[in-house]
Formats: structure tokens, sequence, C-alpha cells
């Protein structure tokens, strides 16, 4: 499909296309959800890839960075995302080879934000035209800016989750045990945590690279980014303290509860103890006093009675109940 100099190579019906490429003037586009050894050494062979960078994309990185070459940066983050099984968040690694005239993003297809970038500039020329008139600098910060933008959301979920359980705890007057949703809560914190600290760095790092494909006047725009993501830092630091002091709220409550019911159960404990005593001594089998006397199974009875009311009301006015 060729339009005004825009080329959008699509595969034919029925074959399923695996590396898309977009092409607006003399700016390529080359997307792969799920690249294979084989694409990776075509690309490596047309752009002339270091071996090690190739090496990079088929393993997996536990750190963002950024590698500066003459002809191409090579650059490696994470995208955190929620997973809709488990709840949990997880991270997207996505690999990009930015150069003069190209961008090639490598990825999982885990993350939807590229799929649905990819089709509204297949659809339009006008969107074309917003991200690819500019150079492939410009176009890393669309990108970029995509992905963290998406971040936001994650965040507000967190918080949302951190509001109900607050109300569950304080407000509700029923028992609620919230201790796994919390530490699941924790967890999720955390991973956020790890993945945006370092992206910190990268983007930092991205203003001060080769000036031919990240050029001065795209510092401010990535200063931005930097904005967002710091916001987002600052949102999970209010987040995690708040989480761990609902956690001890929470474990306070649960032993609050625990003392009431063992307070329940010694009171219970200590009031059938005599009457335990008295009912194995008349149970023995001896001469006991009064034992044929026709009464005294009723004198027994109303002793027990009496001793019980005596100590409850004992316990109540010590304040134990």
């Amino acid at each position: 499909m060729v339009r005004d100099g825009d080329v959008v190579r699509t595969c034919p019906p029925l074959i399923r296309c695996i590396m898309r490429t977009l092409t607006y003037k003399n700016i390529t586009w080359h997307d792969d959800p799920s690249p294979t050894e084989n694409e990776l050494v075509k690309l490596q062979k047309r752009y002339n890839f270091h071996e090690l960078d190739i090496e990079d994309c088929l393993s997996e990185h536990e750190r963002p960075k950024v590698e500066e070459y003459d002809e191409y940066l090579f650059i490696v983050f994470h995208i955190p995302y929620l997973s809709r099984t488990t709840r949990r968040i997880l991270k997207e690694e996505v690999n990009i080879f930015l150069g003069q005239n190209f961008i090639v993003t490598l990825h999982e297809g885990k993350i939807p934000i590229l799929d649905s970038l990819w089709n509204d500039l297949k659809a339009s020329k006008v969107k074309r035209h917003e991200y690819m008139e500019h150079g492939t600098g410009f176009f890393l910060y669309e990108l970029m800016q995509h992905f963290f933008e998406d971040v936001f959301p994650l965040v507000d979920t967190i918080t949302k989750q951190l509001r109900r359980m607050e109300d569950e705890l304080f407000e509700s007057e029923d028992e609620v045990d919230l201790l796994k949703d919390i530490m699941l809560l924790k967890r999720n914190i955390i991973t956020m945590r790890s993945i945006l600290l370092p992206q910190r760095t990268l983007i930092a790092a991205l203003e001060h690279k080769n000036k031919k494909f990240v050029s001065d006047d795209l510092a401010l725009y990535f200063d931005d980014i930097l904005d967002a993501v710091e916001r987002q830092w600052s949102l999970l630091e209010t987040a995690k303290e708040m989480s761990d002091s609902l956690q001890s709220t929470h474990e306070s409550w649960l032993s609050h509860k625990t003392n009431e019911v063992i307070r329940i159960l010694t009171v219970f404990s200590v009031t059938m103890l005599p009457l335990t005593v008295i009912t194995g001594l008349y149970g023995m089998n001896v001469e006991l006093p009064m034992q044929e006397h026709p009464f005294v199974f009723i004198g027994i009875v109303a002793g027990m009675g009496l001793l019980i009311f005596s100590m409850i009301a004992y316990f109540i006015r010590r304040r134990w109940l």
C-alpha cells in the first residue's frame, strides 16, 4: 500500500505477520511482538547491529540501559503492566534500536500500547505526520511518553485498592481479614518501584547521548517524561507508607480480636474450673456427707449456679468482661 510517500507493508491474507514495517517519508519503523533469532539476524545484516545487542534481545535484562554507537542507539527498558489472572504487576521488556532514519521496537506483545499506536499510525496519515515528521528522536519521545503515561492508571489502581481496604478495615462492622490483599498490594508496590527506579537514570541518560539521534531541542521533551516518572515515584512512595501503616493497623486489629477471644475463653475456663472440682468430688465412688439427703442434688446445683453468678459479677466489676 503506497500513499503520498507513505509505505505500509502488511502480510497477505491468511498469513500471520510477525515483523511489521511502516515507512513515512525517510523514516522506517519496524515492530516485532515476538522476535525470533532469524529475524534479528536479518535486522543485524540490514542495519549493522552489534552482535552483543542481538544477544541482549534474545535474553532478559534485569536493568534498563542505553548503549551508544556511531550509527545507532540501543535502548533496553521495562514497562509495568497488570496481569488480569494473578492481579500482580509484571514487567514487559522493550528493546529499541534508534538510527537516523529507522527505529526498531522488539517486545513480547504483552502491553497493548504498541499495537494501539501501530494501528493509529497505519490508519491515519495525520498521525504518521505528527509522530514521524520530526525525526526518529521525536518518535522515540512519543513512544516513551505513551509507555509511561500508561503507568498512571496502574498507580491509580493501587491507590484505589488502598482506599477500599482502608474503608473495609475502619468502617466495616463485620470481621474482615485483609492480610492476603495487603501483602499482594505491597508486592505490587515493590515491583512498581523496582521497575521505575532505573528508568529515571535511563531517561536522564538519553538527554546526554549522541545528539544526532536525540537533539538538544528534545531535552525539554524528555524532561517532561522524567517529571511524569518522578510523579509516579512520589505517588508510590505515599502508597508504600500507607500500605505499611495499613498492615500495622490490620495486625493490631487481628491481635485485638485474638485477645478478645482468649479473654472470653479464659473467663469460661476459670468459671468452669470450680464446677469441675465439685462435680468431680461428688462423682467419687466413696461415702460422702449428706449424700443420702433427698435435696442434696438440688443444693449442689444451686451452689454451683450461685458460684457462677458470683464469679461473673466479679469479672464484670473488674472490667474483665
